[in-house]
C-alpha cells in the first residue's frame, strides 16, 4: 500500500503539495478567526478534591472564580490606607467593573474584600469575571490592568494574578522552535553537503509541525488543554518530523544514485523507509495512548497533542516528501552540482563515500565490514556465530576494517563484555539521582522572575504570608438545611480548622442558598510548592475534619489547586505501574512483530529502560537537586511535578523505537544475506550509525532549544527529552545494542515454531522490490531456520 501512496504522491507532486498548503492555510485561518485556546484547570474523577469542587457548584460564583489584581505602594509613596490613595484605588476598582466579562470587583477594603498588609503598602482587588480559565485572554488581563489607571497616576504598581496573569505571560516558543530548525539545517547541509538536500526535511517538518499545532490549538476548544502541551507537542513534532524525512531522503539519495528513476525512488522510499516510519511513528503514539490508563483528564491532554504531531508527521513524510522528492529529483542525488561537471565522476565519488561510510545502495555489494555476497555473484558463506560468540566450525567470517561507526562497531564486537559493562556503569552512574525522585507541585513562584505571575505571587507572599497564594476550601455537605452560620454544626468545624497545625487563617463559614452546603477558605502557614502544604490537606481529611464532623452526618472534602495538585500525584503514582507496564508491553510486542525474535523484542525494551532511568536521574539532579539549575535560567531547585516523568516515559520509548527500528532493519537486512551474526552487527551499525547520529544531534538540539522557555515544565522535557535520546544514539546504539547483540549470538534471531506461525511477516527492510534483503547465497540456508533448529 505504501508503495502505491509514494508512487502516486510522486506522479501528481503540484497536487500533493497544494493540498497540504491549503490545509495549512485553512486551519490557520480557523485559528486566526476562533484563537487557539489553553487551560491549566486540573480535573481528577473520583478525586476528594473534585468531590469539593463538585459540591462547590451549589454557590453562586462566577465562572471565574475570585482573580486577584494585586496593588503595591512603594516606599516613596503614600500607603494604601491614605485618603488619596484610597480614592485612586476605588475609582480603578469602579472603572474595572466597567471592562468586558467582568461582573464584579471588590476593593482591600471592603469586609470581604481581598484585604490590605499590616503596613498598608500591599492591597488586592478581588475581580470576578463570567468567563472561565480557559476563555481568559490576554487581551482580558490587559483591559483591566488598563482600567485601573487611576491607581497607576497615585504610584501604585498594579500587577494582575491568578488566571489574569497566567494568560498574561502566555508567550510564543517560535524563537525555540527556529534554533532548532536552525541547528538541523547546519547538521543536515553537512551531511547532505547541499542546500537543497537541507532543506527538504525542514520544510517536511515545518509544515506537519504547522499543520498540528493548528489542530491543537483548535482542540483547546472542546477540551481543557494546557499550555505546556501544544509547547511539547512542537519540540517533538518537529524533531520526528525532521528526522522521519531524514531517514527517507538518505535512502532516496541511494537509489537515485544506484540508476534508479526519480518517480520510482520516490515510491521505494515510501514503501521502503516509509514503513519503518509507519512502524517508529505507530510505537510513538501508542506509547502515548498507554497514558490514558492514567485515568487523568490532563495527562490524556497531554499525550494527546504530541500524539496528534506524530500522526501528521507520519502524514507528511508518506505524502508531501514523495512528492517534494519529485519536484527536485536530481538535484537532491548525491554530488548533483558535481553531475553538472560530470555525471560520471560524481556517481563514482559518491559510491565510494557511500562504501568508506558502509552505507549499501542496490548496486552496491554489501557494506565495508559486511560478510556476504559480492556484485559478481554468490560469495562464499559468511561465517555466523555461536550463541557464545565463537565462530562455527567450518565457516569463516572475514571483516574489513570499516571506517567511522563500523570501526566503532567492530571494536565493540571484539571486546563485548567490556563494552558492555563501561556502558552500564556510565548509565548507571547518570541514573543513580533518579532514587531520590520525588513528585512535587509548582507553583507561581517558580515563574521567572518579571512575569505578572511571580510578581504578584511575590508580594503577596511577602505582605499575607506564602500560604495565601494557594488557599484550601473546603466544602461540607450537611444532611439538613442549616439556620445560619451559627449553626453548632459549622462553628465546630471553624474552630477545629483553626486549631489545626499549618493554617495560618481560616475565613468566615458562607452557605449556598439552600442552607445544606457551607464552604470555608483555609490559608496555609506554607507555600502551595511546600510539601508541608500537601501535608495540611491529609491532616485535615484525615483528622480535622472527621473529627469535627463525627455524629453529624455531615459529608466533608478539601479542595483547591494545592489539593487538586496533591490528589494529581497521588493518583499519578498508584497508576504508574500499570502505565509504565503497558508501554513495556507494547514496546515489545510491537519489535516482536517487526523483527520475529522474542530476544530483540525484550533487549530492545531493557535498553530503553537504561536511557530513561538515565535520563530521570539527570531530571532529578538538575531541577529537584538543583545542580547547574542556574546555567538555564532557573533560580535554584523546583519541584517535578508527576505527569512530567510519566510523559517522558511514554514519549522516550516512542523515540527510541525509531533508533532501534532503523538499526535493526539494517542489522537484520545484513544477517538475511548470509552475514554471520558479528558481521552483520558491524554491517548495520556502519550503515545507519552516521544516519542516526545526525538525527539524534537534530532532535537534541531542538530539544534543547526549548531551555528559552520560561516554563519550567518545558525546561524539564527538553533536558529530559535531550538526555534520553543523546545516551539511546550513542551509548546504547553504539554500544550496548551491539556488545549484546554479539555475546547473544545466534539467539538473537530464536523463534520457536509455533510464534512463527503466528505472527506476519512484515519485511520491514523490504521496499517492495525485493531486492533489498536478497535471500541468503546458495546452500546457505535462512538463518531464521537455523536458529529456531539451534533451539
Amino acid at each position: 500500500m505504501l508503495l502505491a501512496v509514494g508512487r502516486w504522491c510522486a506522479r501528481r507532486p503540484k497536487r500533493t503539495a497544494a493540498a497540504w498548503l491549503l490545509l495549512l492555510a485553512a486551519l490557520a485561518s480557523a485559528v486566526g478567526a476562533f484563537g487557539m485556546v489553553t487551560s491549566e484547570a486540573v480535573t481528577i474523577p473520583g478525586s476528594d478534591s473534585q468531590a469539593a469542587r463538585d459540591s462547590a457548584g451549589a454557590f453562586a460564583d462566577a465562572a471565574s472564580g475570585r482573580q486577584p489584581v494585586v496593588l503595591y505602594a512603594p516606599s516613596g509613596t503614600a500607603p494604601l490606607t491614605s485618603p488619596g490613595q484610597r480614592k485612586a484605588v476605588e475609582e480603578a476598582a469602579r472603572a474595572v467593573e466597567g471592562v468586558d466579562h467582568v461582573v464584579a470587583v471588590t476593593t482591600p477594603y471592603d469586609a470581604a474584600g481581598g484585604g490590605l498588609s499590616t503596613d498598608g503598602r500591599t492591597g488586592r482587588l478581588t475581580v470576578e469575571l463570567d468567563v472561565g480559565g480557559r476563555d481568559i485572554t490576554a487581551e482580558t488581563t490587559r483591559a483591566v490592568t488598563d482600567a485601573a489607571a487611576p491607581a497607576t497616576r497615585a504610584g501604585i504598581e498594579v500587577t494582575a494574578g491568578g488566571d489574569l496573569a497566567a494568560a498574561a505571560d502566555k508567550g510564543s516558543t517560535g524563537h525555540s522552535e527556529l534554533i532548532g530548525i536552525a541547528a538541523a539545517f547546519v547538521v543536515l547541509a553537512v551531511g547532505f553537503g547541499s542546500l537543497v538536500a537541507a532543506g527538504v526535511p525542514l520544510l517536511t517538518g515545518a509544515v506537519g509541525l504547522g499543520v498540528s499545532l493548528c489542530v491543537i490549538g483548535l482542540t483547546g476548544h472542546l477540551m481543557d488543554m494546557p499550555s505546556a502541551g501544544a509547547t511539547i507537542a512542537a519540540m517533538i513534532g518537529l524533531g520526528v518530523g525532521i528526522d522521519y524525512t531524514l531517514f527517507c531522503l538518505t535512502r532516496f539519495r541511494e537509489l537515485l544514485a544506484a540508476g534508479v528513476g526519480v518517480e520510482e525512488a520516490a515510491a521505494r522510499t515510501t514503501a521502503g523507509p516509509g514503513k519503518a516510519v509507519v512502524f517508529a511513528g505507530s510505537a510513538v503514539v501508542a506509547a502515548l495512548a498507554g497514558l490514558a490508563l492514567g485515568g487523568l483528564p490532563l495527562l490524556q491532554a497531554l499525550a494527546l497533542a504530541p500524539g496528534i504531531a506524530v500522526v501528521l508527521a507520519m502524514a507528511a513524510t508518506l505524502t508531501l516528501l514523495p512528492a517534494l522528492l519529485s519536484l527536485l529529483g536530481p538535484r537532491l542525488a548525491p554530488g548533483a552540482r558535481g553531475a553538472r561537471r560530470g555525471r560520471g565522476r560524481g556517481a563514482r565519488h559518491d559510491q565510494g563515500e557511500r562504501k568508506r561510510n558502509g552505507i549499501r545502495s542496490d548496486r552496491d555489494g554489501p557494506a565495508e565490514g559486511a560478510a556476504g555476497n559480492d556484485q559478481d555473484g554468490p560469495a562464499e558463506p559468511a561465517a555466523r556465530n555461536d550463541q557464545d560468540g565463537q565462530q562455527e566450525p567450518g565457516r569463516r567470517e572475514e571483516v574489513a576494517a570499516p571506517a567511522g561507526w563500523g570501526r566503532i562497531a567492530a571494536f565493540v564486537a571484539s571486546r563485548p563484555w567490556r563494552c558492555l559493562l563501561a556502558g552500564l556503569a556510565l548509565t548507571g552512574v547518570l541514573a543513580v539521582p533518579a532514587a531520590q525522585l520525588t513528585f512535587g507541585q509548582l507553583d507561581a513562584g517558580d515563574k521567572a522572575l518579571g512575569t505578572a505571575s511571580r510578581t504578584a505571587y511575590d508580594r503577596l507572599a511577602d505582605a499575607f504570608g506564602p500560604g495565601a497564594n494557594g488557599p484550601l476550601q473546603v466544602v461540607s455537605t450537611l444532611p439538613a438545611a442549616a439556620s445560619g452560620p451559627d449553626d453548632t454544626r459549622i462553628t465546630a468545624v471553624t474552630a477545629a480548622l483553626r486549631t489545626t497545625d499549618g493554617v495560618a487563617a481560616v475565613g468566615p463559614a458562607q452557605l449556598d442558598a439552600s442552607g445544606a452546603h457551607v464552604r470555608w477558605q483555609v490559608t496555609p502557614t506554607t507555600a502551595p510548592s511546600d510539601p508541608a502544604t500537601a501535608a495540611l490537606v491529609d491532616r485535615l481529611r484525615e483528622e480535622t475534619l472527621p473529627g469535627s464532623t463525627e455524629g453529624t452526618g455531615v459529608v466533608s472534602h478539601v479542595g483547591g489547586v494545592t489539593a487538586a495538585q496533591a490528589d494529581l500525584n497521588e493518583r499519578l503514582t498508584e497508576r504508574m505501574p500499570l502505565v509504565v507496564g503497558f508501554v513495556l508491553t507494547v514496546a515489545a510486542l510491537l519489535l516482536l512483530v517487526a523483527f520475529r525474535s522474542p530476544v530483540v523484542a525484550v533487549k530492545a525494551a531493557l535498553m530503553n529502560l537504561v536511557s530513561v532511568a538515565a535520563s530521570y536521574g539527570v531530571l532529578t539532579a538538575v531541577f529537584q537537586w538543583g545542580w547547574g539549575a542556574t546555567l538555564i535560567g532557573l533560580e535554584g531547585p523546583v519541584p517535578i511535578p508527576g505527569y512530567v516523568p510519566l510523559l517522558m516515559f511514554a514519549v522516550l520509548f516512542g523515540l527510541a523505537m525509531d533508533y532501534e527500528v532503523f538499526l535493526l532493519s539494517a542489522v537484520r537486512a545484513a544477517y538475511l544475506r548470509g552475514g554471520g551474526n558479528r558481521g552483520s552487527v558491524i554491517t548495520g551499525l556502519s550503515a545507519t550509525g552516521r544516519i542516526i547520529t545526525s538525527a539524534a544531534l537534530i532532535m537534541v538540539s531542538v530539544f534543547l532549544g526549548y531551555l528559552l522557555s520560561d516554563d519550567p515544565v518545558v525546561k524539564m522535557a527538553g533536558i529530559g527529552l535531550a538526555t534520553a535520546v543523546a545516551l539511546d544514539a550513542t551509548v546504547v546504539r553504539g554500544v550496548l545494542v551491539p556488545s549484546t547483540m554479539v555475546l547473544l549470538g545466534r539467539a538473537n534471531w530464536w523463534l520457536p515454531g509455533p510464534l512463527d506461525r503466528l505472527l506476519p511477516r512484515l519485511a520491514i527492510e523490504d521496499d517492495g522490490h525485493g531486492d533489498s534483503a536478497p535471500p541468503p547465497s546458495p546452500g546457505d540456508e535462512a538463518p531464521m531456520a537455523d536458529a529456531r533448529s539451534a533451539s
